[in-house]
């Protein structure tokens, strides 16, 4: 069984993260893509709204088997303490029964706490099984910490 890693980037911090992960474990990379991205001006107000009332947004169709992964990787950008609206519709979307998710975030700030307990929840009620979570914070942080950082937190999967 191999692994996959889904991720919603809106920087390009989460994309790197995710880049890492697949490259570490040779996994399949699958980005998520909003059908009409948020104009740049209004992202984090309309986006962070829409994280915090748990909503998703409308994303391009996912053309991948899941039955042939077993470890899944879910990354995302932290916003207002919450998974980005993109990978919500996903995991509403999914039916992650028997597989093993691995949440992931890059944020600004250094508490994951909130994001992690909202999207267990969703991967739980979508019939997944958390076992393993990591944050990175990239404000201000080089792409070559991001990446080391990266590297090191993936060493236990």
């Amino acid at each position: 069984m191999k692994s996959l890693v889904v991720y919603y980037s809106l920087t390009g911090k989460t994309k790197l993260v995710a880049q890492v992960i697949a490259e570490a474990l040779n996994a399949t990379l699958l980005e998520i893509e909003e059908r009409r991205p948020i104009p740049k001006p209004f992202v984090y107000l309309s986006g962070g709204f829409a994280a915090i009332t748990n909503r998703g947004s409308k994303i391009n169709p996912i053309d991948v088997d899941l039955k042939q992964c077993e470890k899944i990787f879910i990354g995302s950008p932290i916003w207002a303490s919450r998974p980005a609206p993109a990978i919500n519709s996903f995991i509403y979307q999914t039916n992650f029964e028997g597989r093993s998710i691995i949440p992931f975030f890059t944020m600004g700030g250094n508490n994951s706490e909130n994001a992690l307990a909202n999207i267990t929840a969703k991967i739980e009620r979508s019939q997944g099984k958390v076992v393993g979570s990591f944050a990175i914070t990239s404000y201000g942080v080089s792409d070559e910490e991001i990446i080391a950082r990266a590297k090191e937190a993936i060493k236990n999967y």
